[in-house]
């Protein structure tokens, strides 16, 4: 699979699904179904994998390391650092159909999400139905940040009663907090 060029995601209602729409710069389309239990599977390794990132980078102030952390500011922060990654992405052009589907018009149905890590670079996500071929693609930061957007505005448009929030690893709470 090539380089990520374009990522959808949509809500069907009539399968109550998320249709997963993703196209290379190469002009390659791939399709899936997205249920709810896969998404709350994606959406923790998704968060977890920005964490950790944003672990390994540490603090930017040598001082703020021997504070005790404080789980309101790091929130504050975590959802500032997605805001200011998803700036970075363009949501405003429409998607652009692809000529090419190597997987056939038909979409697969979503059932493992693996992260492999690389030591030399962002992770690999892994997106696989039960048989047949899935994805994987490069999760960079900017990458996974606007996937994380367009899960948390499609289930939110779905009424999946979610709560997705952007404020941690594996975060999903109660709170009014989301993305916008």
């Amino acid at each position: 699979m090539g380089q990520v060029h374009q990522m959808q995601l949509t809500y069907v209602p009539t399968e109550d699904r998320l249709l997963f729409r993703m196209s290379t710069k190469n002009r390659q389309e791939f399709r899936f179904w997205m249920t709810r239990r896969y998404v709350k599977l994606l959406w923790i390794s998704l968060t977890n994998v920005i964490a950790k990132a944003d672990a390994v980078k540490g603090p930017e102030d040598a001082d703020t390391s021997i504070r005790p952390k404080d789980p309101l500011v790091e929130s504050t922060i975590a959802e500032m650092k997605h805001k200011e990654m998803v700036a970075k992405s363009d949501f405003a052009t429409e998607y652009q159909e692809s000529a090419y589907l190597p997987l056939g018009e038909q979409p697969g149905l979503l059932f493992s999400v693996v992260i492999k890590p690389h030591p030399a670079g962002p992770a690999m996500l892994c997106m696989h139905p039960e048989k047949g071929q899935g994805v994987e693609m490069v999760l960079s930061e900017e990458v996974a940040h606007s996937l994380c957007k367009l899960i948390a505005e499609t289930t939110e448009k779905a009424g999946w009663a979610l709560n997705l929030t952007f404020s941690g690893p594996g975060t999903s709470d109660d709170s009014p907090r989301g993305l916008s």
